[in-house]
């Protein structure tokens, strides 16, 4: 995975420009540079007080500038600056999704006066109290994605121009259309979001906050709106992780981007309603929502390979928390697929309130087929192997998966691993017997509470070639 790293910390006052509008990937560095030096509305006491400017574009720094000095726009309702590049900070490329959204900032202006803090000081307890004083978070726990999709019908529906400034270049013009009245529906065909406008495509949005997006839902949402009388139709996914296998026919659009979007088309808003108020609390929630998954993102090597259990103690939802250990373990379960690629099956998920990651892979052991393999679960690592010839609840067939285990302990030796795993043998548990996990689950284990995510990958290597050396099995079969 292509993860970009974190920005470093930052000890003089910064200020951040949202330039998602003047900004694309084609755009160079005077390009990059215009479209973050004018015009802003910043105060005087930002103006006297900040040392860089950083243009931001889809949470990822674009351009770092040190000011030089500030002059106003022509109709001095905003300022502008001169600047030149400032390397030293080595921000260009790095992500701002793990800092938590600054109270009181103007948007799309985010106002760091006492400067960024590292990314491993702004952490899960930090964004989660934050989060927790948000009213429509508070509204939102329980009911994620719906949420989300009704609150952007509303806006659709209820602040039309600004809407459209967030949503319309997504879809295609089409002067065909037959729509006569600009509409949102709700749940058309199990489809999250579809928006309406004369002139062009139905939008169609596919909204995932936490659950992660598969590739078969798309292409079966694609077959429905293949059959409608529109001639064309535009797809977005919406989600918090993108899909590394999107199809070509589908827009990715990150919550972080939707956050900018609708900041950007606030930008000159008039009157401050109750409507425009609660779009930009809306907008902070979904920032503070996008770097509790950031800080759920694997970043280096090197890191545990779980998060530290007392950080989620401040995340009120328990779905929540349940979602970003789940969200961590399949990250975790990518960088296995990568390091062994064709070998075997790495898997993820949440059994008794805590996430696991495994890697299993079939083997034909004197005409039985069976899997073998590891799984990482609440700090054990397991060796493992599911026997589906004796698959049971009852006492016999356990008794039968225990005599399997005894016969074979090749599959349950450590003696490969005690070196990656800094382990011995006289820490194998259980002693002298196996654990179950009905009804086809046998397994011996090593606490090993601290692996790092290095070490993870290392031991499923390590598995791997171990398990291909026992069994005679060609490599990357």
């Amino acid at each position: 995975m292509d993860v970009p790293e974190p920005i470093a910390a930052v000890q003089e006052a910064t200020v951040v420009f949202v330039i998602n509008r003047a900004w694309s990937p084609s755009s160079d560095d005077r390009a990059t540079y215009d479209a973050t030096r004018k015009y802003w509305k910043v105060g005087a006491r930002t103006r006297d007080r900040a040392t860089y400017a950083l243009g931001v574009a889809g949470g990822i720094v674009r351009g770092a500038y040190r000011i030089q000095e500030w002059h106003q726009s022509g109709d001095k309702s905003r300022w502008g600056f001169v600047g030149v590049p400032a390397p030293e900070l080595r921000a260009v490329g790095t992500s701002i999704e793990r800092l938590a959204p600054p109270r009181g900032a103007a948007n799309p202006v985010r106002l760091y006066l006492d400067g960024i803090p590292a990314s491993d000081t702004t952490t899960v307890r930090v964004i989660a109290r934050e989060l927790n004083a948000e009213p429509l978070a508070r509204i939102m726990y329980g009911q994620r994605e719906l949420f989300h999709s009704n609150f952007l019908a509303w806006f659709f529906d209820s602040l039309p121009k600004s809407a459209d400034a967030v949503f319309r270049n997504l879809a295609h013009d089409d002067p065909q259309n037959t729509v006569s009245v600009r509409h949102s529906e709700r749940e058309r065909e199990q489809l999250d979001l579809v928006f309406h406008w004369p002139d062009a495509s139905p939008l169609v949005i596919e909204n995932k906050v936490f659950s992660l997006p598969q590739r078969d839902q798309l292409d079966a949402y694609r077959k429905k709106t293949a059959r409608w009388k529109a001639s064309k139709v535009s797809h977005v996914l919406l989600s918090m992780s993108p899909l590394q296998d999107l199809p070509e026919d589908w827009t990715y659009l990150s919550y972080q981007e939707l956050s900018e979007r609708i900041e950007l088309a606030l930008e000159d808003s008039l009157h401050e309603s109750y409507e425009v108020e609660t779009l930009r609390r809306y907008s902070r929630v979904v920032r503070l929502l996008n770097a509790l998954l950031d800080n759920t993102q694997v970043h280096s090597m090197q890191e545990p390979v779980w998060l530290d259990d007392a950080q989620f103690v401040e995340i009120e939802s328990r779905q929540t928390r349940s979602a970003l250990l789940k969200l961590r373990a399949n990250r975790v379960k990518e960088l296995l697929i990568d390091a062994i690629p064709r070998v075997g099956q790495a898997e993820s998920g949440m059994t008794h309130s805590q996430p696991f990651v495994g890697w299993r892979r079939r083997i034909n052991l004197n005409g039985i087929q069976i899997e073998a393999g590891w799984q990482y679960q609440g700090g054990q690592f397991r060796l493992c192997v599911v026997l589906p010839h004796l698959e049971s609840h009852s006492e016999q067939a356990r008794a039968l998966r225990e005599k399997f285990a005894h016969k074979h302990p090749e599959l349950f030796s450590f003696e490969h691993l005690f070196e990656i795993l800094n382990v011995s043998a006289d820490q194998i548990r259980p002693d002298h017997r196996f654990g179950h996990f009905a009804p086809s689950f046998v397994y011996r284990y090593v606490k090993a509470p601290e692996l790092t995510v290095s070490q993870l990958v290392e031991a499923s290597q390590s598995t791997a070639y171990e398990l291909q050396r026992l069994f005679d099995i060609a490599p990357d079969t």
